[in-house]
Order: C-alpha cells, then sequence, then structure tokens
C-alpha cells in the first residue's frame, strides 16, 4: 500500500537525537481510538508472527489484523500529515512513504488464556522484502491506561531503557533498527496501532 508523503529528506545521519523515541500526544483522539478498535474485532484478529511470517511464541504472542483505506478511510491521510511532521521536526531521513498496510494489534492479560501477551526485545527491520526497507516506527496506543496493567512500549535506543507514554491516542516513533518491546500485559487487554516509514537503505 504506497504512501507518498510528498517529501525526500537529504541525508540518514544517526545522531543522538535522531536514534531517540519521539512522542505526539494525543495525535488519534479517543473516538478514533474506538473506531480502530471496533474494525479490528468486526475484521476478526489472528494471531500474530514475526517479521517474514515466522511463528515464536517465546518471543511475541498477540493477535492483529491488517487494514488500509478501504477499511478506515481517515487514517491514511492521518498517518500522512503525522509522519510528514515527524519527519521535518524530528528524523533527517530519506522517506519514500508507508509501503504496508496498518497492523491493528490486540495484547490480551493473564485472565484469557492463563499467560499474558507480550513483544520481547526486537528490531522491526528484516533482511528481505518489503521489511528491509522500513526505517521509521510508528506505534499509536488505542487504549486507555485503565483498561490494561503492565503492557508498556519500551525502547533501548542508546543503551538506556524508556517506557513510553501510555495515554490514549498518543503516539510514539522511533528508528525501526531500535530495540524495542511490549512487557507482559499482566491484566485486562491493550490495542495498539502499529505503522512502518519506508525509505532507501541506512548508510
Amino acid at each position: 500500500m504506497p504512501r507518498d508523503i510528498g517529501i525526500l529528506l537529504p541525508g540518514s545521519a544517526q545522531s543522538a537525537s535522531m536514534i531517540s523515541a519521539v512522542t505526539v500526544p494525543g495525535f488519534l483522539s479517543a473516538d478514533e481510538c474506538a473506531q480502530l478498535i471496533a474494525v479490528a474485532e468486526d475484521r476478526g484478529m489472528a494471531r500474530a508472527g514475526l517479521t517474514g511470517g515466522l511463528k515464536a511464541g517465546n518471543i511475541r504472542s498477540a493477535s492483529s489484523c491488517w487494514i488500509d483505506e478501504d477499511d478506515v478511510s481517515w487514517l491514511a491521510d492521518k498517518m500522512i500529515r503525522g509522519l510528514a511532521t515527524l519527519a521535518r521536526q524530528s528524523f533527517d531521513y530519506d522517506l519514500t512513504g508507508f509501503e504496508e498496510g496498518f497492523q491493528l494489534l490486540r495484547y490480551d492479560g493473564l485472565e484469557v488464556d492463563g499467560e499474558p501477551d507480550f513483544y520481547d526485545w526486537h528490531i522491526d527491520i528484516g533482511r528481505s522484502g518489503v521489511n528491509a526497507s522500513r526505517k521509521l516506527s510508528l506505534v499509536v496506543q488505542l487504549s486507555d491506561p485503565s483498561d490494561y496493567e503492565g503492557g508498556l512500549l519500551e525502547v533501548n535506543a542508546a543503551g538506556n531503557v524508556e517506557a513510553q507514554p501510555r495515554a490514549i491516542g498518543c503516539l510514539t516513533a522511533f528508528p525501526s533498527f531500535v530495540l524495542h518491546r511490549v512487557s507482559p500485559v499482566t491484566k485486562g487487554v491493550r490495542y495498539s496501532l502499529a505503522a512502518w516509514a519506508h525509505g532507501p537503505a541506512f548508510r
């Protein structure tokens, strides 16, 4: 699902400011988050795998589905505008846009099947195919923090693990080569949206 964001920024220097996570509070409204959760549940969610379609329950346990502009007409435009702002203000990367759909994720707590959902430490860049051109990862919190316990998005950008804000509608962006994880959800259900901006390989 190519998404031309209308910008090509020169350079790909990986300075300290460009490898840390950036947050945008209130990127989506509570109503918009609820719409996306409803779409995910209506669409049906399957157990998520790893990059390249691999399955490894000791690394990732979550449910997911993919959506595009045919499912939620307003989402693509909003994500494109958000990406353009991030690229202009925070990440001096050569970006061409979104080459994949948007992924909706659900992490269930212990009470669902006795095991908490989670996603252990990983990076989002793959070795081949469309995953190899991922450059910027974007995660939006869709659940109210009171709906679940655990489920922290943690980013290890430079040897320091930092828990990201949990507020509903908050967007967190970070380079796709940076280690990050979702800690186990011990109670309730956590929903999130994930997307990846693509571009030429880092040099």
